[in-house]
């Protein structure tokens, strides 16, 4: 392995409570009343297509979900900041035996830049990344393989030379998708995700270290 891939939200921080709490807010905010019907699992979608879903759902009009998904962002790193969230258990463990491995370290996220930079500044580990791409940076979000296309096309690596970390359905599929072994972190904030198609599943990020030792 020559490259480490992360996803952000579910990986090295467990973002779901935040975005949970944003996604709560908005719907105050915009008086989208979310009660009615069975509303999707947010976890693995953009958010933008939760929205989509919720306006279908709720029957709602005139409000753009590419508008609420850039809002909901903001709030969740505004949310991280004020919560002094911490990174994932284990999560400095492996960033530190990938530098000392000499392992380049990438991060592959559908969320937006602003909410890339903010979270790896607020958890302080921007410094680790050596290549970070975004959702919006790219044609189409996870399960698309696109985030992880533009990585490997970034460091000139081939699919061969990386490993991701994924803790959702949609996530592995992109990375498998990319032609990348996907190890599923099995993060129970993820709410149940189903992880059959990861190569490897793990319940501590640390146990990476070991498969390679």
């Amino acid at each position: 392995m020559k490259m480490l891939i992360f996803d952000m939200d579910g990986v090295i921080i467990n973002s779901e409570p935040l975005h949970q709490r944003a996604r709560e807010l908005i719907c105050e905010k915009y008086g989208i009343d979310v009660s009615e019907g069975d509303l999707p699992n947010p976890v693995g979608k953009s958010s933008s297509e939760f929205y989509s879903i919720i306006f279908e759902v709720t029957n709602t009009k005139g409000l753009s979900a590419d508008k609420l998904e850039t809002e909901q962002f903001a709030l969740v790193e505004k949310l991280a900041r004020e919560n002094d969230v911490s990174c994932t258990e284990g999560l400095m463990e492996l960033l530190s035996w990938c530098k000392s491995n000499d392992i380049i370290i990438g991060l592959a996220s559908s969320s937006n830049r602003y909410l890339v930079d903010g979270i790896l500044d607020a958890l302080g580990i921007a410094e680790y990344f050596d290549y970070t791409v975004s959702g919006e940076e790219v044609a189409h979000k996870k399960p698309a393989p696109d985030v992880y296309d533009k990585v490997l096309l970034l460091t000139g690596l081939d699919a061969s030379d990386a490993c991701a970390i994924e803790d959702s359905a949609a996530g592995i599929a992109a990375a498998k998708a990319a032609g990348i072994y996907c190890f599923g972190y099995n993060n129970p904030t993820s709410k149940g995700q189903d992880q059959s198609q990861a190569d490897c599943i793990v319940d501590d990020l640390r146990q990476i270290m070991d498969k390679y030792s």
